[in-house]
């Protein structure tokens, strides 16, 4: 699963996750607040306090939950005691091109809506993969020590074509401090 990513040859771990009862119910609110977009650094709980206090509305205890873990694993995993979040109700087609983060590792997590796309076959990719929501990935950037190998590019799914009560998607990115890319 997402220990994969400590291989040298892998630049894209993924954890797909099943929908909890009742997730769609929970966070239509935040879905309904796009577009928005809270971002802070701290260690992962004062970081999620500060981050649920920056956003719209209020944050269900599951996605707070859930929210904590990943900055909590994330935290643990790259030996950083902050971490920088960012949570996003967006309602474009934000970062529409393939590409690899200036940062060192990068989780991300689409809680609702189309989610992330990822090529292993470089830009010119024309059919690219596309994760479920709630999947979890973890990427390796051009700061990973060593570099990861080329070809693994991703992107926001494109969502300008889709009717209006389809664009909305909540994203959930988690960095190690200090890079705001």
């Amino acid at each position: 699963m997402l220990l994969e990513i400590l291989r040298p040859e892998v630049a894209l771990a993924l954890w797909l996750r099943p929908e909890p009862a009742g997730w769609r119910r929970a966070t239509d609110g935040l879905l309904a607040a796009a577009p928005f977009r809270a971002a802070c650094e701290d260690r992962p709980e004062a970081a999620l306090d500060r981050l649920r206090a920056g956003l719209p509305g209020p944050v269900p205890l599951d996605l707070a939950t859930d929210m904590l873990r990943l900055a909590q694993f994330f935290s643990t995993f790259t030996g950083h005691e902050r971490v920088r979040l960012r949570l996003e109700g967006v309602r474009d087609d934000s970062c529409r091109r393939l590409h690899i983060d200036a940062v060192g590792l990068r989780l991300l997590c689409t809680y609702r809506g189309a989610g992330t796309q990822w090529t292993m076959c470089g830009p010119d990719c024309r059919a690219p993969h596309q994760a479920p929501a709630l999947a979890v990935a973890l990427l390796k950037g051009t700061r990973y020590a060593p570099p990861p190998p080329p070809g693994c590019l991703h992107r926001s799914p494109p969502v300008s074509h889709l009717p209006e009560g389809r664009r909305a998607r909540l994203l959930f990115c988690i960095d190690e401090p200090g890079h705001f890319a």
